[in-house]
């Protein structure tokens, strides 16, 4: 009986473990540009990171300090 315990919750914590998603990574920086157009932003790092198409970048400037959170794509 205690086997098919520790079996159960170990089938259950591997079960759980592969549906939590990818953690996103991070990135800091100045702004250097911005296309309102194609919806990125260029860091001052040379890293371009596309933008949600509903993402406001009106209130996005040159020079500003932002910190992003973002997803590798595939």
């Amino acid at each position: 009986m205690t086997r098919r315990v520790v079996a159960f919750f170990a089938c259950s914590v591997l079960t759980v473990s592969m549906t939590i998603p990818a953690m996103a990574e991070e990135a800091a920086g100045s702004i250097e540009g911005i296309d309102r157009d194609g919806a990125s932003l260029r860091l001052t790092d040379g890293k371009t990171y596309l933008l949600p198409d509903d993402f406001d970048t009106d209130r996005l400037n040159p020079g500003m300090e932002v910190h992003v959170l973002y997803e590798r794509a595939d």
